[in-house]
């Protein structure tokens, strides 16, 4: 197992104690540095918008397909209702920059190197996505990740978006 691996399993053993946020959940909120800017993003940011917080990792083989589609699915809802923040759970932040140069995004990329957020999530595997309503509420929990879930997460999306 590699040491990316050892980390994953530690903090999914970590976290295990720790139930996973629920839909109908509030979000828990949280503040991480982007990998590009200075200036940390808050989820309390983006209140009033749809949100989708995505976990992902250089090693995890779903986030290859997961981050790129995302770049879709971003462009397809106007930004002032809709935003995406792929929160990453690499320690070493050269791991995820190399994964990003290969892999760019058009959404927000953010750091989360000792996997506070994800513990405070409760995260249960990887990828995991979290879509959170414009109140701060979590409304789809998602684990893993194929292709034709794009589908299902725009319609989720969508929904969200209208019952404003």
């Amino acid at each position: 197992m590699s040491w990316c691996h050892g980390l994953a399993a530690a903090l999914f053993a970590a976290v295990g104690a720790v139930s996973a946020v629920e839909p109908g959940a509030a979000a828990p909120g949280f503040s991480l540095m982007p990998f590009s800017g200075t200036q940390t993003v808050r989820l309390s940011d983006y209140r009033g918008m749809v949100v989708l917080v995505d976990f992902w990792a250089s090693w995890c083989g779903p986030c290859r397909q997961s981050l790129p589609l995302y770049n879709g699915l971003k462009a397809d809802y106007p930004a002032a209702d809709f935003a995406i923040l792929a929160v990453n759970l690499d320690e070493a932040a050269s791991d995820a920059t190399a994964f990003l140069r290969e892999h760019p995004v058009s959404y927000m990329a953010l750091q989360d190197p000792q996997g506070n957020v994800a513990q405070a999530f409760g995260l249960k595997g990887m990828p995991s996505s979290y879509l959170i309503d414009r109140d701060g509420i979590v409304r789809y929990r998602h684990i893993g990740f194929e292709p034709r879930d794009i589908d299902a997460l725009k319609h989720e999306i969508a929904t969200l978006i209208e019952k404003h």
